[in-house]
């Protein structure tokens, strides 16, 4: 018996309750400001739309406010309540990669929006659905909240009222009017939590109803996950080529030059200074070997020979020896995994190990892999100073995209002055 009252009072007064008391709340501000932008701006421009098309500017942007106000709550029921909201894509939007010849001018993206059914669906979410929960819910939960508060606390003032002890006209003594006030009271404080709940599964479920696509929920929230990873996959690989671009231009390209020229100097010095012709052709053969040297350090880091024939292991253990600053490996691959995770792999500590030395000042780093079941993971923390984000074009964005390519997840920790660790998650088979 404890046990279950225990279990109720958890159910009722437990983090779901409070979140969606507290999403109420947001929802009676955001709907308030979202209502008066959105409607002035129709409401204005609607009438001017007769002087010129004067008001299209003006509708335009009661369009782009609904929008925002269905993004802002798409992006509420996914902190505050772990909820997923789709939104349709507006009409006139570009999708990524879109060639600039096949993009549509702003003003023909503004037509199409304005023209769209989707448009004028978030117009009704924002001057109807939104305020009816915001306004409304609120008042439907606050007014359990406060009135079995104030219910409960009667004994604290009852006594002072003239008609204290009435209720609904009848006479019940101080005593009957207690205990019914009390007894409400109690009642309506249990009763709150679950019409907060109730009030945001109503709007989660008209929300969906008026913005989502139509479709399967699961079905659209993997058809997101595959957009996310094919832009990952997009970003990596573009870095990825303009990674090699930038080495061969800057490096092999630029030494073989410089041999064409050395053997062209040496080539009109053999008639008139032989001993000057050997002394270039020997200088060009060096420069050769150099470039030789950089060809092949440009095919390891396309792919490495050794991570194909020797496994994870052995090219980490080569890309600490090679690296500048100390390196302590903590490997255990067994089985060992599908050759693309250990690409993934391989690539996201050389660039890790790469964005050390560089930035993070650190003396000490420390690769941790571990494989369990289907998953592998891979650790990269150092002792630097910290500090590190992905916006500070440190590179740490593209690991990401790394991740996001292979439907992988990535952590990053660095408080400043506390080193940094960065953490990728893959999934992998096992090696054919």
């Amino acid at each position: 018996m404890r046990r279950a009252i225990v279990g109720a009072a958890r159910a009722t007064y437990g983090s779901a309750g409070w979140t969606a008391t507290i999403f109420v709340a947001q929802s009676a501000v955001i709907a308030t400001v979202a209502f008066v932008v959105v409607l002035v701006a129709i409401a204005a421009g609607v009438p001017m739309m007769f002087v010129a098309l004067l008001g299209l500017p003006l509708l335009w942007f009661a369009l782009f406010s609904a929008r925002t106000a269905a993004v802002v709550d798409a992006w509420r029921f996914r902190v505050v309540l772990r909820q997923r909201l789709w939104l349709r894509s507006p009409p006139g939007s570009v999708p990524p990669g879109t060639p600039p010849a096949d993009t549509p001018s702003w003003y023909r993206r503004g037509w199409l929006r304005l023209r769209g059914r989707g448009s004028w669906l978030e117009v009704l979410y924002a001057l109807v659905i939104l305020p009816l929960f915001g306004w409304l819910g609120a008042w439907l939960v606050f007014s359990a909240w406060g009135g079995g508060l104030s219910f409960l606390m009667f004994p604290l003032y009852g006594h002072a009222l003239a008609d204290g002890d009435r209720v609904f006209g009848m006479d019940l003594g101080y005593g009957g009017s207690l205990a019914f006030h009390v007894g409400v009271g109690l009642v309506v404080l249990l009763a709150a939590p679950w019409l907060a709940r109730g009030v945001v599964t109503a709007h989660l479920a008209l929300a969906r109803l008026v913005l989502s696509p139509p479709g399967d929920p699961e079905l659209l929230a993997r058809v997101d996950d595959l957009e996310s990873s094919r832009a990952g996959m997009v970003a990596a690989a573009a870095a990825e080529r303009r990674r090699i671009e930038r080495d061969l231009h800057d490096g092999a390209q630029q030494r073989l030059v410089a041999v064409a020229m050395t053997l062209g100097r040496a080539q009109a010095r053999f008639a008139d200074d032989p001993d000057g012709a050997h002394g270039l052709i020997a200088e060009a053969h060096a420069e050769t070997k150099r470039a030789l040297a950089e060809l092949r350090d440009l095919a390891r880091g396309i792919h490495p020979s050794v991570l194909t024939d020797r496994g994870l292991d052995a090219a980490l253990s080569g890309l600490a020896a090679r690296s500048p600053v100390p390196v302590t490996l903590d490997i255990t691959t067994t089985p060992r995994p599908d050759i693309s995770t250990e690409s993934v792999a391989y690539f996201f500590v050389a660039e890790a190990l790469t964005n050390i030395a560089r930035h993070a000042q650190a003396r000490h780093v420390r690769i941790a892999v571990r494989r369990a079941g289907d998953r592998l993971t891979v650790e990269v923390s150092d002792d630097g100073r910290g500090g590190a984000s992905e916006g500070a074009g440190s590179g740490i964005a593209g690991l990401r995209d790394r991740a996001r390519a292979v439907d992988g997840a990535f952590e990053l920790v660095s408080p400043p002055g506390g080193g940094t660790t960065l953490r990728m998650e893959l999934p992998c088979g096992d090696a054919a």
